[in-house]
């Protein structure tokens, strides 16, 4: 199983989430850099990510929540995902 761990110091604004996103999950060059299209990418995934999230409060405002719940949602409709929350 892949681990990509996601540090909210390195996601402290909108711009800087979405490059160090796509940096971290590799993602395609016609991702949208926004949350949907992130979800849209990695719901097609077949191959087993646990997404450790560390640091959440410091994320973008607005952003760490979503960006958990994004998280939680592949969990439960995505077998080959796993996700920890690390304060």
């Amino acid at each position: 199983m892949r681990e990509i761990i996601l540090d909210g110091h390195e996601m402290t604004t909108k711009v800087a989430m979405h490059d160090y996103l796509k940096n971290q999950f590799n993602l395609p060059y016609y991702y949208g850099r926004n949350l949907d299209s992130l979800y849209q990418i990695l719901a097609k995934e077949t191959d087993p990510i646990k997404i450790v999230l560390k640091n959440k409060d410091s994320i973008a405002i607005g952003y760490g929540d979503a960006l958990m719940l994004l998280s939680l949602d592949l969990t439960q409709k995505n077998k080959n995902y796993d996700f920890d929350l690390i304060s």
